[in-house]
C-alpha cells in the first residue's frame, strides 16, 4: 500500500516545522526585544527635558521662587542706590523665562552717580545684568530706565 500524498505533505510540513522552530523562536525573541526598546525610547522622549542650570550655584540668587528673587534684587538695588546717592523712582516685576527673575526699575540722579550705580549692580555677585536700559536727560541729571535679569 502506498502512502497518500496528503500524508507525505503533512509529514514534510511537520519535519520542516521542527527544523525551523528554533530559528522562528529566536526571531520572535529579537522582535519582542526591539519592541520593548522602542517603547522605552518613546517613553523617554515623552518626558520633559531636564534643563541644565543657567549659572553656577554661587552666581545665582539662590531664591526659592520668582517673588523671593525679585525681593533680593530690589534690596540690592535699594542698597546700591542709597550708597551712591541715586533715587529709585520705581521698581516692578517683569516677565522672564523659567529659571530667571526680571525686575523693571527707574532711577534718577547725577549722571556720574547713576553710571556708577548701574556698574555696581552688574559687577556684584550674584550676577545681575541689565537686559535693556535707556538713559534720558531730566532736570538736574539723568534717568535710567532698565530691566534687570538674574538667575534664580
Amino acid at each position: 500500500m502506498r502512502p497518500s500524498p496528503l500524508l507525505l505533505g503533512v509529514g514534510a510540513g511537520l519535519i520542516g516545522l521542527l527544523i525551523l522552530s528554533p530559528l522562528t523562536g529566536a526571531a520572535l525573541d529579537d522582535l519582542a526585544a526591539a519592541r520593548a526598546q522602542r517603547a522605552q525610547m518613546a517613553q523617554a522622549a515623552a518626558l520633559p527635558e531636564h534643563q541644565a542650570p543657567i549659572l553656577a550655584k554661587d552666581n545665582a540668587l539662590g531664591a526659592m521662587d520668582a517673588a523671593a528673587g525679585r525681593a533680593a534684587m530690589m534690596a540690592r538695588v535699594q542698597r546700591l542706590a542709597k550708597a551712591g546717592g541715586v533715587l529709585v523712582e520705581e521698581t516692578s516685576a517683569a516677565n522672564a523665562p523659567e529659571g530667571l527673575v526680571a525686575l523693571r526699575l527707574r532711577a534718577s540722579g547725577a549722571e556720574k552717580a547713576l553710571l556708577a550705580f548701574a556698574d555696581a549692580c552688574e559687577r556684584e555677585r550674584p550676577l545681575m545684568r541689565f537686559r535693556s536700559w535707556k538713559l534720558e536727560p531730566v532736570a538736574g541729571g539723568v534717568r535710567l530706565t532698565a530691566e534687570a535679569v538674574a538667575a534664580r
